[in-house]
Order: C-alpha cells, then structure tokens, then sequence
C-alpha cells in the first residue's frame, strides 16, 4: 500500500490542464469512431490514470472510464467510507464505488449506447475483467487503443514538466546530501526519509553494495556492508511525476577521479534535450567503454517501463519528451552505473 502524502492542488496541477488533455484524448477517440476508453489501474499501473485525472490509484483494482463526451467515471473495488477523500484529490470526474468494477462500467456504456470502446493494453487486461466488460455474447466489442493513447501520453505540456523538475531536483538533493559510510541502510533510510518529508508519494531506495561483485541493486533489508566501489539509485514520485536517478562511488582515489568524470560526461549528456542525442552523446563522447543501456519512460498505466535497450528488440521513435536512461559501464577499471532524467520541451499543439 502506498505509505506517502498524496493530495491534488491547483497550483501543481491546474484543472485546466486535466481538460486539456481530456479534450485532446476525446478527440482522437471520436475520429476512431470509439465511445470511450477504458483504462485498468492497480497498485503497479497508476500512471495513465493519474495523467488524466490527478488521482493515483492505489491498492485495490480499478477501471476508469473516459468517455468520448462528458466527464470520467473511475469505478473502484474500494469501500464508500474512502470516497470523500478520493473525491478531494481527484478533482475531475465521478467515483463509482463496487465490488465489480468491469461490470459497472459495462452499465454506464450501455446508457450511453456504446457498442465499440478502446482499452489501453487490452492485452495486459485481466480475463474476468474483460469478460466483465464485454457482457454476454460479446455485446461490447472491445478494441486495443494503446497506439491512441501513447499518441496522446507523449504530448506533454509545462505542466508536467514543471512536475518532472521538481522531481528531479528533489531526486538529486536527496542522493547529494547523503553521508557516506559503512552502513549502507542507514543512507538509504536517510535518503527516503529527506524525499518523504519534501512530500513524495513513492520512494523506492536500493543499493548496489559491491559493483565489481555483482550487478544487483538490494533494498535495505537485504543490505550489510559497502564495497570499495558501489552505487544508490532512487525512484520516487512526486505529485505523480516518475524519474530515476543513480549515482557510483568508489574509494580508491585514481577510481574516484574516473567515476567523477564518468558522471560528468553522463550529466552533459542527459542535459541535450532528447533521448536520441542523449544516446549519442554517450556513445562518442563517454569516458569508458558502456556495457548496457536502458530508456524508460511513462507512456502507459505503467509509471516508468522500458520502452529501448541495448541488445534488446524494443524500439522508439525517438520522440520522448520525458525519459530516463541507465547506463552501466567500465570506468577507471572498475564498473560504474548510472540513471538520470533526459528533459524536453512542451510538445507542439
């Protein structure tokens, strides 16, 4: 269960912007002759609903309908006695609390006469739910829409980056500031201690302890001592806004010198503005010989998913205006990691 401080305001997230990109996702569902979308949401997969409405779900299942016309419906396995505070941080739509949500969405499309509605990841949809969906013979033809909504997600506006930012600032206070040590689950627990007080919702910390060890990333419960050479890497959201970042220490002084202009180089590179040039720039211009790379970026219910990698048959378009690259490598004889945020600009109208 999510354990941060989670709250909507107008000033982070104006209203405004939440119909923006309402509008421009009915739209795109009217010229595909669909009467709505449906978006399936749990603990792991908030993000395309929190995009949307400014509300992250959490815990129990739940679908939210966004219909071609008119206002959203989230339908909700959640008890009544939470929807008032729901309500408050969800500032667009209605709240349908039910023990089957698939169901109560099948009744609204019903009174609305929709025969044809698209999913987001029809594929990862659970079969009860589809069939929930459908009705009996099928009456509701069900159609995967993730290509529509992708087109939708990676329009982003000054909003959201303005989110990502101060995420991002947040992420990089947090891994600045650590005392460094033996005790590696005393600096993670102070790292998710500084990032919860400054209002995130999620932080996840893990530790790499020894990088010439092992290519593993722990959580703290599983964690002793530290390496001479070993990395921290942080997710977080803040106001829904998802980013990773990762940095690498080592102990020995002519490493250290090696590690600080690997980060140096990484740093300039994530500064270029767009995923592609990012990538470029670390395949010319870094300080060692990269072993794997990995792009995320939100661009469905999932807050960050790998959308690029080294070695790997995922591909993209290059048109990310938001994603995070991690990158491992061979630095100063030694093996170095980091993650960071590649930041663009408000996409064309």
């Amino acid at each position: 269960m999510r354990r941060g401080l989670m709250g909507w305001n107008e000033t982070d997230l104006p209203l405004t912007v939440l119909r923006q990109r309402l509008s421009r996702l009915q739209a795109a569902l009217k010229g595909a002759g669909l009467g709505g979308l449906v978006i399936y949401t749990n603990i792991a997969r908030p993000a395309a609903a929190t995009f949307l409405t400014g509300f992250t779900p959490y815990w129990s299942e739940g679908l939210l309908l966004i219909p071609a016309s008119g206002d959203p419906v989230f339908a909700t396995a959640l008890s009544k006695r939470v929807s008032e505070w729901i309500r408050s941080v969800m500032p667009i739509g209605s709240i349908e609390n039910t023990p089957q949500p698939a169901a109560a969405i099948r009744r609204k499309l019903a009174q609305g006469g929709v025969g044809r509605v698209g999913v987001l990841e029809l594929d990862l949809l659970p079969a009860a739910q589809a069939a929930a969906l459908a009705g009996d013979d099928n009456v509701i033809a069900l159609e995967d829409a993730t290509g529509l909504f992708r087109a939708v997600r990676l329009c982003v506006d000054e909003t959201e980056l303005n989110l990502v930012r101060r995420t991002d600032a947040l992420a990089r206070d947090c891994l600045a500031t650590i005392e460094l040590g033996g005790d590696a689950r005393r600096m993670a627990a102070d790292i998710e201690a500084r990032a919860r007080r400054a209002g995130a919702e999620e932080v996840f910390v893990t530790v790499n302890p020894d990088l010439g060890a092992s290519k593993a990333f722990l959580r703290c419960d599983h964690l002793d001592g530290l390496g001479a050479q070993f990395a921290i890497r942080l997710s977080l959201s803040l106001k829904g806004a998802w980013l990773r970042r990762a940095i690498a220490f080592a102990a020995a002084p002519a490493e250290e010198a090696a590690f600080t202009a690997a980060e140096a180089a990484f740093q300039g590179a994530l500064a270029s503005g767009s995923t592609t040039a990012a990538l470029n720039a670390l395949q010319n211009d870094f300080p060692g010989k990269i072993t794997a790379w990995t792009v995320e970026a939100s661009i469905g219910s999932y807050p960050l998913e790998t959308v690029a990698c080294s070695g790997g048959n995922l591909t993209f378009s290059g048109i990310l205006p938001i994603s995070v690259v991690s990158v491992e490598a061979e630095v100063g004889g030694g093996r170095w990691y980091g993650a960071g945020p590649v930041i663009g600009e408000v996409s064309p109208s």
